[in-house]
């Protein structure tokens, strides 16, 4: 694939960067307020309910690493909301890399923990692993290793390869698709794709197995018991999942593959749309609150 040659096409160079007009901006900055606002109130109310109940349990320590996820990347909005307000990046493009890795890199450390949340649940449910024999270290060695080798994997792909395109000003940010150009970018990207649709795919079939045999062993009094509740909280990870992530994926094939192409260029402007609506999964906490109160 190409690059673009943004000096030969300055009509539409807007647009190829990125730069979003119009309708595109207030989807964006809608989408980021609403989860700034909601995720923030999640995360705060979560985190004081977990304290206040000193939660020790494998599912309540990895719930813990979502919240601290979720902080790191509400942190980050701010910046993308005053881009899209303003239309110029006032930050350096230090910190413009810095906030477009924090997005890929919590909707990745997010699906691993999530995905782990959801095993786990099987494990205990298919009587593979007894919740006995989970301890605290257990979930603490779960953590650092998925911190570690995540970090070694995405951080150094998406903060110091990513951005290098000499098309990239100053005053403009997250631009950084035009890196797809790139052949190992491309791999990656579809690498990523197969093993997250994949990896839902499966989870996902296993989990309603389990539900529909949860709910004729148990029907009519299924909510009553805490095996049921406990998969249908599982599944709502699956959930969010397919409803924050998926899309994003999906639409990435077929952006890796037009986005270069002058009459398509709008499809730079959907995908930032896409990426945002990866963010929407800080408001879980803000669901689990509900479902708790409830």
């Amino acid at each position: 694939m190409e690059p673009i040659n943004t000096t030969a096409l300055p009509n539409a160079s807007n647009t190829e960067q990125g730069h979003c007009k119009g309708h595109c901006r207030m989807i964006l900055i809608t989408l980021y307020s609403m989860v700034l606002l909601g995720g923030t109130t999640g995360t705060i109310l979560m985190s004081c309910m977990m304290f206040k109940r000193k939660s020790q349990s494998m599912i309540a320590m990895i719930v813990l690493n979502i919240i601290v996820l979720h902080s790191i990347l509400l942190v980050s909005l701010p910046f993308r909301l005053s881009y899209y307000f303003l239309e110029v990046w006032e930050f350096g493009s230090f910190l413009c890399r810095l906030v477009s890795s924090i997005i890929y890199g919590h909707m990745y450390f997010t699906f691993v923990f999530y995905v782990a949340i959801v095993i786990l649940r099987l494990l205990i449910y298919f009587q593979k692993l007894q919740m006995q024999q989970l301890q605290k270290y257990h979930v603490i060695v779960l953590s650092i290793v998925i911190w570690t080798v995540g970090g070694v994997i995405f951080l150094p792909i998406l903060f110091l390869q990513y951005g290098i395109h000499p098309s990239y000003s100053e005053q403009r940010c997250f631009e950084f698709y035009k890196d797809l150009s790139r052949g190992e970018f491309i791999i990656l990207n579809y690498s990523m794709i197969v093993i997250m649709i994949s990896t839902v795919v499966i989870l996902f079939l296993i989990q309603m197995g389990v539900i529909i045999q949860l709910i004729k062993a148990l029907w009519p009094d299924m909510w009553a018991h805490q095996e049921y509740r406990a998969q249908i909280k599982s599944f709502f990870f699956i959930l969010v999942i397919v409803v924050c992530f998926i899309p994003h994926h999906v639409f990435r094939v077929h952006f890796i593959q037009h986005y270069s192409e002058i009459d398509n260029s709008e499809l730079v402007l959907y995908n930032e749309i896409f990426v945002a609506l990866t963010t929407v999964c800080c408001l879980d906490m803000v669901c689990f609150i509900g479902g708790v109160i409830h």
